[in-house]
């Protein structure tokens, strides 16, 4: 166990807090990373090509999708997307119903309104969208999977009774902005390296599924990918129901549109969280990498393979 605690210091020197001290033996062993997309593979930055937004409704135009999607969104929150989309909003006198959400506000006609703004197949179940807008809605996301865009709907609703409590209208889809999530500068090399150590690499994100195939293109990485809902059993495709879950995480090279309740159900035997992580996951973690990216673990691995291959030499040496 001295020796233990002496290589991980190596380690920590090489960017590596390990904090639990077994976790050393168990990287030797590693033949899976499972990666979150974002803050590990992709960085943390998003941009919106305003010339790429799509409107679904005649009477608005890109900046009012912009608009109302800020209406949806928290700058309490400091998640990425919402601060992008503060950031493209020029200027409102529309005040919101409540501070504390952004789903109510009010025009400058004392009209009442809900807001949204969620991921792609959620939009269309909360617009109950017809077949033609779903057909329109996919061939405009397999045009931004292609050019390695993700994106989110917007949905807008009026609230005649002027209460937050009244259910509203029908929702009706406004449009799908296209957001830029630029790889981290070491990610493509870092899996080529895994995948040399016979490392097998997954993905998992929150993106729907074209898109998350093409952010898997980009790394090397392999697009076999599946969405969750073929993993729970839900919409399963016939093509794979005949298989266990296990094999096909197996065999897959990620899964896509994941839910963040579901990355809490995901059980591994080292727990890694990267720089930037939240609070929270670094308090739950094995190993804490303090520089961004995931390009440290494998000089953790090689470390960690060189500490046991010494300390085995050293046992058989004493045994002689």
């Amino acid at each position: 166990m001295m020796t233990m605690a002496i290589e991980s210091h190596r380690l920590s020197q090489q960017g590596a807090i390990i904090k639990r001290i077994t976790a050393i033996e168990e990287m030797v062993g590693m033949d899976v990373i499972c990666n979150d997309k974002t803050r590990t593979l992709t960085l943390n930055k998003l941009s919106v090509d305003r010339n790429l937004i799509e409107v679904f409704v005649k009477d608005v135009d890109k900046d009012y999708v912009v608009l109302l999607a800020t209406r949806a969104s928290r700058t309490e929150n400091k998640y990425a997307i919402d601060d992008v989309i503060f950031g493209m909003l020029v200027d409102s006198k529309e005040e919101r119903a409540d501070k504390k959400t952004a789903l109510t506000y009010i025009d400058s006609n004392d009209n009442w309104h809900h807001a949204s703004k969620c991921a792609l197949e959620q939009i269309l179940t909360l617009c109950n969208a017809k077949e033609d807008v779903k057909k329109n809605f996919h061939s405009i996301i397999d045009k931004f999977a292609d050019h390695e865009l993700w994106s989110f709907g917007v949905a807008r609703q009026q609230v005649p009774e002027k209460t937050k409590e009244y259910a509203g209208t029908l929702w009706q889809f406004v449009g799908l902005v296209p957001l830029v999530g630029p790889l981290r500068h070491d990610s493509v090399e870092t899996i080529r390296r895994a995948l040399n150590l016979g490392v097998n690499v997954k993905m998992i994100t929150g993106n729907q599924l074209a898109i998350a195939k093409g952010i898997g293109r980009q790394l090397g990485m392999g697009i076999n990918m599946y969405p969750s809902t073929s993993l729970l059993g839900q919409d399963k495709d016939a093509n794979i129901a005949a298989l266990p879950m296990e094999v096909l995480i197996e065999k897959s090279n990620g899964i896509a549109s994941v839910f963040l309740e579901y990355k809490y159900d995901i059980k591994a035997d080292i727990s890694i969280v990267v720089a930037d992580a939240t609070d929270a996951a670094w308090s739950a973690s094995d190993i804490v990498f303090t520089e961004p990216g995931l390009s440290i673990i494998i000089s953790a691995m090689l470390t960690s393979i060189d500490i046991f291959q010494r300390m085995k030499n050293n046992h058989y040496s004493y045994c002689v």
